[in-house]
């Protein structure tokens, strides 16, 4: 028990960060312009959410080859956001008086279509031992807001821009699918994107499995996937994933899934 203690004092000692549940995301070399929108659900900490934004929109500058950062999202190509689900001193294993760890959930949307792309959960710790007057929830606020730029520079955001041939997106009508009840699953679906972006899990699950029984589409069926991975229902969330395949997807959401059921099978 000493030892293990003095091992995670001697990490702590450094601000770090972990990613967890990575998403799969398209390639972020066809996206041109990127907004962020940063909120937090912890009491005592909502006003940090303008620091982590100042903190990602700067990391993204710095690694990523977006023309643009920041900004309206109405006009962004994507979509950034991450709320703060967690902050303070408490880890859940073990306290340590002068460290603070913060826990985000990022999640990003394609501006155009408004399409779900992926999620993550991040969470970063500022170093154990303060010096020359830092701030540990600064620090933890500059961890995370890294950690996400390296993310997404992973996932090609560093690289040349690549011009979207994607064309815009036209529902077709799914055989034996009545489409009078698209419009109100539409809003099911959107709904529960919102609440997703706000981090409140079991209520965006619900929305997303409310528009899909109300109007099955593979579209919403991936969301349902995305909603249960976040939450940590792998098992679930591969069915879900297998389900939406199933459903006459198209192509391009075929590869997501795909991506998807690969980085969800690595945390069975």
């Amino acid at each position: 028990m000493r030892a293990l203690a003095l091992a995670l004092f001697v990490t702590a000692c450094h601000a770090s960060a972990t990613v967890q549940n990575t998403m799969p995301v398209a390639n972020m070399q066809f996206y041109h312009s990127v907004a962020v929108r940063v909120r937090s659900n912890v009491m005592g900490y909502q006003g940090f959410g303008q620091f982590l934004e100042q903190s990602v929109n700067n990391n993204l500058r710095q690694q990523c080859g977006f023309a643009s950062v920041g900004g309206s999202n109405d006009k962004a190509e994507l979509v950034l956001d991450l709320t703060i689900t967690k902050a303070g001193k408490d880890s859940g294993f073990i306290t340590i008086q002068n460290q603070t760890v913060m826990e985000a959930l990022l999640v990003l949307s394609d501006g155009q279509n408004g399409d779900l792309l992926g999620t993550a959960k991040i969470s970063g710790n500022s170093a154990a031992m303060t010096t020359g007057g830092s701030n540990p929830d600064q620090e933890a606020v500059e961890v995370v807001g890294k950690a996400v730029a390296d993310l997404l520079a992973k996932s090609g955001c560093s690289g040349p821009r690549i011009a979207r041939a994607e064309p815009p997106r036209v529902e077709t009508p799914t055989p034996g699918v009545d489409e009078s009840h698209r419009g109100e699953a539409e809003k099911l679906n959107e709904d529960g994107k919102n609440q997703m972006f706000g981090a409140h899990m079991p209520e965006a699950l619900a929305l997303f499995q409310q528009a899909n029984q109300l109007l099955p589409d593979a579209r919403y069926q991936f969301n349902v996937c995305l909603a249960l991975g976040v939450m940590e229902k792998w098992d679930d969330a591969i069915g879900a994933c297998n389900k939406a395949k199933s459903m006459n997807a198209k192509p391009e959401l075929v590869a997501k899934i795909d991506r998807r059921i690969e980085a969800l099978q690595k945390h069975q």
